[in-house]
């Protein structure tokens, strides 16, 4: 049995994309390209808020999504 997902990372890719227009990949392939790994979670939320006008929630969402993604997130957040 595979391990449940909690948090942010429990969200359906489905709601992500009801509610930002985009799906989890279209969004992680836009932060790659923007460098996100290296501009560092708080640079993320902020760009996503101001590039793409999510919310201050869904701005985490996605970046924190991203980083579990990416393999920068270890511990639950």
């Amino acid at each position: 049995m595979g391990k449940r997902r909690s948090g942010f990372r429990a969200i359906r890719d489905e709601v992500v994309s009801a509610r930002t227009g985009k799906r989890s990949a279209a969004w992680y392939s836009i932060l790659d390209q923007w460098d996100a790994r290296e501009k560092g979670h708080t640079a993320t939320a902020r760009y996503l808020r101001e590039t793409y006008g999510l919310s201050d929630w869904w701005a985490q969402c996605v970046a924190i999504r991203y980083e579990w993604e990416r393999g920068l997130r270890t511990k639950a957040s």
